[in-house]
């Protein structure tokens, strides 16, 4: 339980020996946004388009455009 996790902590504390990584100073800013977020997101972009265009939604029936859909990797 919690209680005997810190119950061991506090009872060791004394000989608890903490090692220092190195370069923990130097650190990569934090961006939501990837490098790589623009280049997926307009190609999926660029997919979708595509497969609008090349699919002509009126001649095909509900199950065969979900088939279409599934199949797509």
């Amino acid at each position: 339980s919690l209680y005997q996790v810190l119950e061991v902590v506090r009872s060791n504390y004394d000989t608890l020996t903490l090692k220092l990584q190195d370069g923990l100073d130097q650190y990569e800013r934090y961006s939501e946004q990837h490098k790589e977020a623009a280049f997926f997101k307009e190609l999926v972009r660029s997919i979708s388009i595509n497969v609008r265009k090349n699919l002509a939604f009126n001649t095909l029936s509900q199950e065969t455009l979900l088939k279409e859909f599934s199949t797509i990797s």
